[in-house]
């Protein structure tokens, strides 16, 4: 059994975290972690409940060359957002295949990356676009980046008194693409067992910047792939550079087997996103400056 706190104003839930964080589970829809409390992964003390509070945590803004998304931003808001196409369209592929329509409806994108699994389709593609989070407490706002937020499966670096309220990045410059993609059992609504999201800016046919970004590297948490990125800085892109970047990847893995699929499978499949996801990205930069 557990209690279920729900503050009559943010700055409510706030002093009671600066209380009892200690002991407190920050939950809002509850879509990842109310599975987890009945399967008994997860056996809280106190619920935070933050449902409450759509009309502060809820949007998706430009704000100059920043694009900033509220913690309970859902998938389907993502989803249907014009501020999330061309350059950014990796967000609507994962959203595309996030669960089914109700869940779309109730998953947040700050629970998404609360998370912290190998699962996650979000936080691939915040790491690459080089993303940070906002961490709000009574003492006022922290900023990590995403990839020192995800400190190992399950465990972010939020401390107890603080509410991870905001994610944000910079916008892609001109030339500058992403995309997103995951392979699974089933077409639709499945856990992924590899994902993948990539940046990539080029210029005059060399590739000036690429992050690429999969739900495991050497642990089994989203990490960046930045042996491959670095082989592939400052190469004209041509098929050639893409195969050895495929290789580059194959010794960057250190995949383990698991009773969804076999390491082996993993890092072939990766090699294959991996071309393909480049590839969609420096047709998608070419076509628009045709345009």
């Amino acid at each position: 059994m557990f209690d279920v706190y729900v503050p009559s104003s943010f700055d409510d839930a706030l002093k009671f975290l600066s209380r009892e964080g200690h002991k407190t589970t920050i939950i809002s829809h509850g879509t990842d972690l109310l599975p987890r409390i009945r399967a008994g992964e997860l056996r809280p003390e106190v619920l935070l409940d933050l449902s409450g509070f759509d009309d502060l945590l809820r949007y998706i803004r430009e704000d100059g060359e920043c694009i900033r998304i509220g913690a309970l931003t859902t998938v389907t808001d993502i989803y249907e957002s014009p501020a999330l196409n061309g350059p950014l369209e990796a967000f609507k592929h994962a959203a595309k295949k996030f669960g089914g329509p109700q869940i779309r409806n109730m998953a947040t994108i700050g629970g998404n990356v609360g998370a912290a699994s190998s699962s996650e389709d979000f936080i691939p593609i915040l790491l690459a676009l080089n993303a940070k989070a906002k961490l709000t407490s009574v003492n006022g706002d922290r900023i990590l980046s995403i990839e020192r937020l995800i400190l190992d499966k399950g465990v972010i670096a939020r401390r107890s008194n603080e509410i991870i309220t905001e994610i944000f990045f910079k916008k892609p410059p001109e030339n500058a693409w992403t995309a997103f993609d995951k392979i699974g059992r089933r077409n639709a609504m499945f856990i992924a067992l590899v994902n993948m999201a990539v940046y990539l800016h080029v210029e005059n046919g060399r590739i000036k910047d690429v992050r690429i970004a999969l739900n495991r590297v050497k642990r089994k948490i989203p990490e960046r792939a930045y042996e491959t990125e670095k082989f592939l800085k400052g190469k004209i892109f041509t098929n050639e550079v893409l195969e050895g970047a495929k290789e580059v990847l194959e010794r960057e893995l250190k995949l383990t087997s698991d009773f969804r699929a076999s390491a082996e499978y993993r890092v072939e499949v990766q090699k294959a996103l991996l071309k393909r996801l480049l590839t969609y990205c420096y047709n998608k930069i070419r076509r628009v400056k045709v345009e």
